[in-house]
């Protein structure tokens, strides 16, 4: 009986050898896990891993594009800004020789009419410092404040200067519903001496051509409500006693500055009528 006993666990052992030399699942786990329709562990884990290694690949693969792009920005930047320099180095060189040269060729001849019905032409302001400016009564906003400008500057100058002649002019850009008494009774909220004009749409275009005075108005379709507003030039201009250009003010510059430049320019003058490097 012991005999059989050994043989029989003999037999079992040598049975079990052979399952794990045939590839059991003790020996082939990941096989036999397959064989079965089932996932092995190992088999996740590999997935996980395998996913982490895609996931990191994209990061450096985006992380290079990233870094790519920000050499590109910044050598489009860097080169936008060395070009801004080339090109405001050359405006500076370009404007040296103008002023060197001469002076733009702004103002001229016209023929338009005051507030008296009275033709006048540039030829009525010669001998005096004359003060340009181009709009229209109906302006809301700018118009009043650059008026009021220029009545603080001719005050300032007469101030400093009273024997200088000064003549301050409103040019009406707006000849449909800018008519004399309308022209009349709005420049005397600001200034007494404010000398009015307009004209027809031909002599005003010709001269805000002659002053390069940039002016929009609406279509006949637009404007037929007598309710519309005009797109214009904003800057006060200078002429001195011969009638050349001198100078324009834009918005930058507040009353004070433009009255220190007007009597530094009325100074320079005095000293020589022929000075033109204004």
């Amino acid at each position: 009986m012991l005999r059989a006993v050994h043989l029989w666990g003999r037999r079992r052992a040598m049975g079990a050898g052979a399952a794990l030399a045939a590839g059991s699942p003790l020996r082939q786990p990941q096989r036999w896990f397959r064989q079965q329709g089932a996932a092995h562990p190992n088999d996740s884990a590999a997935a996980e891993s395998e996913e982490l290694e895609k996931d990191r690949a994209a990061l450096r693969k985006y992380g290079f594009m990233g870094v790519f792009a920000a050499l590109c920005a910044a050598t489009v930047w860097y080169g936008s800004e060395q070009a801004k320099k080339r090109y405001f180095g050359e405006m500076g060189s370009a404007r040296v020789n103008v002023e060197t040269r001469g002076r733009p060729a702004l103002g001229g001849p016209f023929v338009l009419v005051n507030t008296k019905g009275e033709p006048v032409s540039q030829a009525e302001f010669l001998g005096s410092w004359a003060f340009f400016y181009f709009g229209f009564t109906h302006c809301p906003e700018i118009c009043p404040v650059e008026l009021n400008r220029m009545t603080h500057v001719v005050n300032t100058v007469r101030e400093r200067r009273p024997k200088e002649a000064i003549v301050p002019l409103f040019v009406s850009c707006d000849p449909k519903r800018d008519s004399l008494e309308a022209i009349d009774e709005y420049l005397s909220v600001f200034h007494p001496d404010f000398v009015g004009l307009v004209g027809t749409p031909k002599q005003v275009n010709d001269a805000c051509k002659s002053y390069r005075i940039y002016y929009s108005i609406p279509s006949e379709e637009d404007a037929n409500t007598d309710d519309y507003l005009i797109d214009h030039s904003i800057a006060i201009f200078l002429f001195d006693p011969q009638g050349r250009f001198v100078d324009f003010f834009g918005n930058r510059y507040d009353e004070n500055e433009i009255a220190d430049k007007v009597d530094y320019y009325m100074g320079q003058y005095e000293k020589d009528p022929t000075w033109t490097n204004w």
